[in-house]
């Protein structure tokens, strides 16, 4: 008597998934190389400053973030970098259903902060901006497709187990 396991097919979405996980890997990562690039040359004067008068360089660089534009600035840094964990956390959660509602949910948020701090844009006028939610779009879309097929499974199998019932009673 062995039990063999029923080979289960995996979700339809998780391409779509994978594939929005990775673009936004992409562009999160140039554009968190970029954002760096600025804030390096930004920082310049105060790594001098910091290494001529021997204090810490964070100590000096509070002083910088005083500056509006050095505040947005560091904002936009923490949020592409919050944007790679959350990519890494839907090409490891790809192929599952449980926990899409929070994956949607995040998703949601990232697109909503990234059009806050001006990364994304809903304007037509600004094409390139808005093609920036593509991967976002694609990780959505293939959330919800894993949560429709899940359901879909799911109700595939009741059919099943009440034919069988009708079967044998």
């Amino acid at each position: 008597m062995s039990k063999e396991r029923k080979r289960r097919r995996p979700l339809a979405g998780r391409h779509l998934v994978t594939l929005g996980a990775l673009a936004l890997l992409a562009l999160s990562g140039y554009e968190l190389w970029i954002r760096w690039e600025d804030f390096w040359a930004w920082s310049a004067g105060v790594r001098h400053l910091s290494a001529v008068r021997g204090t810490p360089f964070v100590e000096d660089l509070v002083i910088v973030f005083e500056e509006p534009r050095m505040r947005e600035l560091g904002y936009k840094i923490l949020f592409l970098c919050l944007s790679l964990v959350f990519a890494l956390i839907c090409l490891l959660r790809r192929s599952r259903a449980r926990g899409a509602w929070i994956l949607i949910a995040l998703d949601v948020a990232v697109a909503g902060a990234g059009a806050y701090l001006g990364l994304y844009s809903l304007q037509p006028s600004d094409w390139a901006q808005m093609l920036k939610l593509a991967p976002l779009g694609l990780i959505l879309a293939g959330c919800v497709v894993n949560l429709l097929h899940r359901q879909a499974r799911r109700r595939r199998r009741r059919k099943e187990g009440e034919r069988n019932r009708d079967k044998r009673g």
